[in-house]
């Protein structure tokens, strides 16, 4: 099945109206910033008068629908609506505010509007083939520009690290999938620490959340390093932090609850004595988004199936002290999963 055939299979409702920018891409091969897709069992593309060519270039099986000048989306939409007799359409609520559905029951008079949410997004948990392979691009781009920053740093700011590694990737890949988090010392204990621009502590703890993007998809990737002047508390630490995620990524196979990965690694956590400062879920899917389904949390009720793509990244925050994370990006597959990083987890940062 195709993935629209995929998303049509789930609906209850006439036709879905896909308006979340990379459910759009995803469906249709558009990549602008302004794009609808009326999906049906033979769905119309809808942009505005800025991406006439764009969208020729792109959405070439589609019957396309440009609004522009006096044209609302609502004109060219209700009109497509009542030619198919199509009187109830889902909306993707996640996704427009107040505001757009106003003026979506302004516009489509007699069209009931039902709130739908992940409709889409449950189709995307599981990648194809083309998916995986451009996720797996993005990763070594990711590591390739960490080990290269790495071998070529001196010293500097943490901003002065993150832009080196951001030049590095954007030499290599589309650019970033999330801003470069890169905080050393103290600082590591904020889990999304800002880079600031204060000296790199490379002698104490240093931490890198990094990640490309290519083809539209993300890799994901935290190492934590331990310089020379790292107290035996963090090195305890990292230890911990390890043993979490090497049990994180040994549960991750198809058929295993969500929950019960995270509970891998917070039990081993919560075992060192460093439960209460795991502060956040264990992971989370990756692809045309940085965070996507399904959730690898203590609540979590997704269960693992082949082709979705985790994050496993456990993690220790001690204020004043520092903090540790290590992240590898996984592929579920029938038989268990591949892990995608391959750049070594120690606390010594490469040389």
């Amino acid at each position: 099945m195709t993935r629209r055939d995929q998303v049509l299979a789930k609906l209850s409702e006439d036709a879905l109206l896909v308006t979340n920018p990379v459910n759009v891409r995803y469906l249709s091969n558009f990549t602008g910033s302004n794009g609808q897709l009326l999906l049906t069992k033979d769905p119309v593309f809808f942009t505005d008068g800025r991406y006439i060519e764009q969208s020729a270039q792109q959405v070439r099986d589609l019957d396309r629908q440009i609004y522009s000048g006096g044209t609302k989306l609502t004109d060219l939409l209700g009109k497509v609506l009542a030619d198919r007799g199509i009187t109830r359409l889902g909306v993707e609520a996640s996704h427009v505010t107040l505001a757009t559905m106003q003026r979506l029951r302004d516009g489509l008079s007699g069209i009931e509007l039902i709130e739908t949410t992940d409709v889409v997004e449950g189709v995307r948990q599981i990648k194809d083939e083309a998916e995986i392979e451009a996720i797996k691009r993005a990763q070594k781009v990711t590591e390739q520009a960490v080990l290269d920053a790495l071998a070529a740093w001196e010293s500097g700011m943490e901003t002065d690290l993150a832009m080196d590694l951001e030049k590095r990737i954007r030499e290599r890949a589309d650019g970033l999938s999330f801003d470069i988090i890169v905080a050393s010392g103290p600082h590591a204990a904020l889990p999304h620490a800002e880079p600031r621009r204060e000296r790199v502590s490379d002698e104490n703890v240093l931490l890198i959340d990094i990640g490309s993007r290519v083809d539209g998809y993300c890799s994901d990737m935290t190492r934590t390093y331990l310089g020379p002047n790292a107290s035996s508390e963090m090195r305890k630490v990292h230890d911990a932090v390890l043993a979490a995620l090497e049990a994180g990524c040994a549960a991750v196979k198809p058929g295993v609850r969500c929950a019960d990965v995270d509970k891998a690694c917070r039990d081993v956590l919560m075992d060192a004595g460093y439960g209460e400062y795991f502060t956040h879920s264990t992971g989370h899917g990756v692809g045309l988004d940085i965070h996507e389904a399904p959730t690898l949390s203590t609540t979590s009720e997704d269960v693992l199936q082949p082709g979705m793509v985790v994050t496993v990244e456990p993690g220790v925050y001690l204020a004043g002290v520092g903090g540790v994370r290590i992240e590898d990006l996984l592929v579920v597959t029938e038989a268990g999963a591949d892990n995608l990083t391959s750049l070594d987890r120690g606390a010594n940062a490469p040389a």
